[in-house]
Formats: C-alpha cells, sequence, structure tokens
C-alpha cells in the first residue's frame, strides 16, 4: 500500500470513529420528543444515534438531562401575548396555560417540587407579565403579587388534578375511596361529614374558582366592575360547576 492509499484509509477510520457532532439544543429537543416519563440517556443517545458516552459530554446524568428538558419544556410552553385584552384575561389565559405546562405531557409539578424549574425559566416569562400589567395600571410590586398568587393557587389545582389521576390510575378514584373510608368509620364518629359526604367525595376542582375569587377582589379594589360566569368560562369552567 502507497503512501497515499494509507492517508486514505487512515481519514476514513478517524471519520468513522469520530462521535457524531450534535448542539445541546439537539439533545433537549430530543429528550423533550421523548417526553420526561421515559427519559433516559440511553433513550435520548439511541434517538440521536450516539453513544451514551458522547451524550456525557453535553449533560452529567439523568437527572440533569431531565432539570434542562423540564425547563425547556416550560420555555417552549405555548403562553398567551399581549394582544391588548383586559388584565383579568390575560391572567386568566396564563393560569390556563400553566395547569396545561403542569398537568400535561411528562406532569412537570413534580420536577418544579424536584427544583427542575428554578427561576432562570421564569425570568423571560415574568419581563412579560410585568410589562403588561404595568401598561394596565398595575405598579411592578402589584403585578409581581398577582403573578405569584396566580401561580400558587394553580400550583395547588394542578396537585390535586395529578393525584386524582393516580388514584384512577391505581383503579379506585378519590370518590369511591373516600365513600369506602367513611363506610368504614362509625356514624357517630363523622356525622359532620357524613352531612357533607356528597361533597367531600367528590371534590371538583376549585382552583378556577378560587383564581376567580382573588381576581374580583383585585378588580374591586381598582374600582372595576367584574363578570364571574364570564370570567369561570375564560378559565374553562362551567359556571354553574
Amino acid at each position: 500500500m502507497n503512501e497515499e492509499s494509507k492517508a486514505l484509509v487512515g481519514e476514513k477510520a478517524r471519520r468513522v470513529g469520530r462521535p457524531r457532532r450534535l448542539t445541546i439544543d439537539q439533545v433537549l429537543d430530543a429528550g423533550l420528543a421523548l417526553g420526561l416519563d421515559s427519559l433516559t440517556m440511553g433513550a435520548v443517545a439511541e434517538r440521536l444515534g450516539v453513544t451514551i458516552t458522547v451524550l456525557y459530554s453535553y449533560v452529567s446524568n439523568r437527572e440533569e438531562l431531565v432539570r434542562l428538558v423540564a425547563a425547556r419544556a416550560s420555555q417552549k410552553h405555548d403562553f398567551p401575548s399581549d394582544n391588548g385584552q383586559h388584565w383579568t384575561l390575560y391572567v386568566a389565559g396564563h393560569a390556563v396555560a400553566l395547569f396545561e405546562l403542569l398537568t400535561g405531557p411528562g406532569q412537570l409539578v413534580a420536577q418544579y417540587f424536584a427544583g427542575g424549574l428554578g427561576p432562570e425559566v421564569e425570568l423571560d416569562r415574568a419581563e412579560a407579565w410585568l410589562e403588561a400589567l404595568t401598561r394596565r395600571g398595575f405598579s411592578t410590586r402589584d403585578a409581581l403579587l398577582l403573578q405569584r398568587q396566580m401561580g400558587e393557587i394553580v400550583i395547588g389545582g394542578a396537585v390535586t388534578e395529578l393525584h386524582a389521576r393516580s388514584l384512577q390510575a391505581g383503579g379506585l378514584g378519590f370518590e369511591e375511596a373516600a365513600n369506602r373510608a367513611i363506610a368504614k368509620r362509625a356514624q357517630v364518629e363523622l356525622p359532620l361529614l357524613k352531612s357533607e359526604q356528597a361533597s367531600f367525595s367528590k371534590r371538583r376542582p376549585i382552583w378556577t374558582r378560587t383564581l376567580a375569587l382573588l381576581l374580583e377582589t383585585v378588580a374591586l379594589h381598582r374600582g372595576e366592575s367584574f363578570d364571574m360566569q364570564s370570567m369561570l368560562r375564560a378559565l374553562g369552567q362551567d359556571s354553574h360547576a
């Protein structure tokens, strides 16, 4: 084999052995496509056509991968834009979008509790929120407080929703489980609860009504009228539920 042939063979060997060049965006997009429920280093590497060793040059472990993918999911989620709508509708739109993000595929509420959705993923969204609310007469501080109040109400609703889904997936919904638990106790032990057993057992979501009451309070404080029925519809709740 002459020197030119040897050089060609060597170059081919280097091309075959060279790891595929990726970007961190490609890694995170692959993780998003797989979903957090089935996210492993091996699955992402296979989807990208690389070895796990190559993947470790982008993320240090599965925990970091899950955290980064969760943050990316949050950043890519579709939150409403400021189109000049009334501030209550702007807040309602964000609340519904946040609820869908936390309870949708991957159930990001679990990542939120694990610290996977840190403040860095909220910065741009918070700035957009402040721009929208201050244009409508809110102070920066009041706008931030309202965002936090909205978020904590929605997070509570998301936790309750996922708890109900988990019980249902286990073959016993909350209503049936509650009725069984109450039935095991003597009537004399729980007389007040027994009188409202249907309300306790059905446990309809109330985060939307809770948020609507908050918005009503803020609106009245600002000297504005408030239509509770319209707001409940904007939040996706039957106003008669």
